[in-house]
């Protein structure tokens, strides 16, 4: 019930037609305007047509709709009746106390003191009635107590046990087993009839011996000793981890607000994964003999490779030695050093030879070269020799020296 206005340059939406308002983006309600207008008790149904309200009828639209009617000026029929009455407004069925069903069409099979329901014809049953149809009464003697709707088992009030609750508790205020009467103690006491008072002050009491059970963070028989530095748990049986500079951890966790270098985890107690060292374990352990890893607080290496030594393997051995953990003492280099690794001879400029006591012959100069020494068992490791050479490429000649036998 849309129009459109034309020319476009007057309006460019649209508008309800007449007799009807717009409800949301829709011409859906109405209008019964001036000599049309509708009364106090009244509804506008179409343009100028005015009805009862619903579940009215009447000159005045004062008289209710009889259970069979509903809707306005009451005229539609009711599909329930006489098994229920229909809501006035949205014709819902109102079932009848032993009536059930979409049309209130099935006949409830509940005894007289049950209830069914409207929509499934399940039974509810009163106090003291129980089974499907609620035709079996309760068997429980004490008032308060009740059955269970579907077994017929009684649910004793407390203080009260047995098959129909007809025994009474003698548990001090505390209650009991339905089934045995067994005390059953409340917090704060214990033994056999709950007569003992705990006197744990923080924790909790076994309700059959009383003794305690202490919350973590406390010791003792009564839970009334805190745990000293350095310990925490229930009765401070556990040793608190590395904390950083020996500070105590949490008496209840044993958290640690830090760990103490070569250590991790919130309790302190792991050491670093191997590779690293350090506070928070975040530095890389140094090249170590073999790749070993180094020790976790310091960072030191336990060995070198050879030619290397100090706690980090970053130095070479002292002069005069060589080899694996720098034991070894170096030949007689006359004009060099011997090489930390092997212990070979370097030799300095000018000089040549195993022990580098031989010089070039007049009118050669001296150039350092890396070049292997045959063997009868295979080749030497590549070695620092000398190369005499003249100066003319064309009359250069090299002296090698004979290799050891």
């Amino acid at each position: 019930m849309l129009m459109d206005l034309y020319p476009p340059s007057l309006s460019a939406g649209l508008v309800c037609c007449p007799g009807w308002k717009q409800e949301g983006k829709e011409c859906t309600a109405a209008l019964c305007e001036g000599e049309d207008a509708c009364k106090v008790d009244e509804v506008c149904v179409r343009p100028g047509i005015c009805l009862c309200k619903p579940g009215f009828f009447g000159a005045n639209c004062n008289s209710r709709c009889p259970d069979q009617y509903w809707g306005s000026d009451c005229k539609k029929s009711c599909s329930c009746h006489p098994n229920g009455k229909c809501d006035p407004v949205s014709g819902q069925c109102i079932c009848n106390a032993n009536r059930w069903g979409v049309l209130c069409e099935f006949p409830c099979q509940c005894a007289p003191h049950g209830h069914c329901n409207p929509h499934t014809g399940a039974c509810h049953c009163e106090p003291g009635w129980w089974g499907p149809n609620c035709k079996k009464q309760c068997l429980c003697r004490v008032t308060g107590s009740h059955c269970d709707s579907v077994t017929g088992q009684c649910v004793c009030t407390q203080g009260w046990w047995g098959r129909r609750c007809s025994f009474r508790c003698t548990c001090h205020l505390s209650p009991c087993a339905q089934d045995s009467g067994k005390c059953e103690c409340r917090a704060g006491f214990w033994g056999p009839l709950c007569q003992h008072h705990c006197d744990c002050l923080h924790g909790n009491c076994n309700h059959l011996d009383g003794h305690c059970s202490c919350n973590p963070g406390y010791q003792g028989r009564s839970c009334g000793d805190p745990c000293p530095a350095g310990y925490y748990g229930s009765q401070c049986r556990y040793s608190c981890g590395h904390c950083k500079r020996s500070q105590p951890c949490s008496p209840v966790d044993g958290f640690c607000l830090a760990c103490d270098s070569g250590w991790n985890g919130t309790l302190c107690k792991k050491l670093c994964t191997p590779g690293y060292h350090g506070e928070n374990c975040a530095q890389v352990c140094p090249s170590c003999r073999k790749g070993e890893t180094c020790h976790p607080e310091t960072g030191a290496c336990l060995n070198c490779d050879p030619g290397k030594t100090g706690p980090s393997c970053e130095a070479s051995c002292p002069a005069g030695t060589f080899g694996d953990g720098c034991w070894f003492t170096c030949p007689d280099c006359v004009n060099g050093s011997c090489d930390p690794v092997s212990g070979e001879c370097i030799c300095q400029a000018g000089y040549w030879g195993i022990s580098c006591n031989e010089t070039c012959p007049e009118g050669f100069f001296w150039s350092e070269l890396f070049f292997p020494l045959p063997m009868s068992k295979g080749l030497l490791p590549p070695t620092l020799w000398g190369l005499c050479a003249q100066s003319s490429p064309a009359q250069s000649r090299e002296l090698v020296p004979s290799p050891p036998v």
